[in-house]
């Protein structure tokens, strides 16, 4: 099971990197035309908007997989390893309600949004939208496997 979650972690890594190379290079290539062409790609910004919500939906549900969060520690180590091991599963059920809710709550504002259009790209703004439910998802099933390796005492 871990080569399967590291394999899904390295895919949505890499395709958050591919997206950020792509905003990176459509950014300066419309730089380029406005600095020395005298005309300016006006569809760029919706663009980019569009593909900073995927590569953060992406990148986020990898750091949830990887730990990759901020969390205080320090106040966590004061208590007993028992205490510590009760209080991880109750956050990570907590943790995976909160996501499983926003599977369907991110789902339903995305077909909200279907009807609002990019103002240059004419595409429906529910393409940016459905980036939420895709990361809940993902995160999902990051917690679920997390919440295994916590009740077998390997995390």
């Amino acid at each position: 099971m871990k080569k399967f979650m590291d394999a899904l972690s390295n895919i949505l890594l890499t395709v958050s990197g591919i997206l950020f190379f792509i905003i990176f290079a459509v950014l300066i290539v419309n730089i380029i035309c406005r600095s020395f062409l005298n005309f300016s790609l006006l569809w760029a910004t919706d663009f980019c908007t569009l593909c900073i919500c995927w590569m953060l939906a992406f990148g986020m549900s990898v750091g949830i997989y990887k730990k990759g969060h901020l969390s205080v520690e320090f106040i966590r180590d004061k208590f007993p390893k028992m205490v510590v091991w009760i209080l991880n599963i109750v956050l990570s059920i907590l943790t995976t309600a909160f996501f499983v809710m926003l599977i369907f709550t991110g789902w339903s504002t995305a077909l909200n949004k279907m009807n609002i259009v990019f103002t240059t790209l004419r595409w429906p703004m529910g393409y940016s939208f459905m980036a939420l439910p895709v990361f809940a998802f993902f995160s999902t099933i990051f917690m679920l496997y997390r919440m295994g390796l916590i009740l077998m005492h390997k995390d």
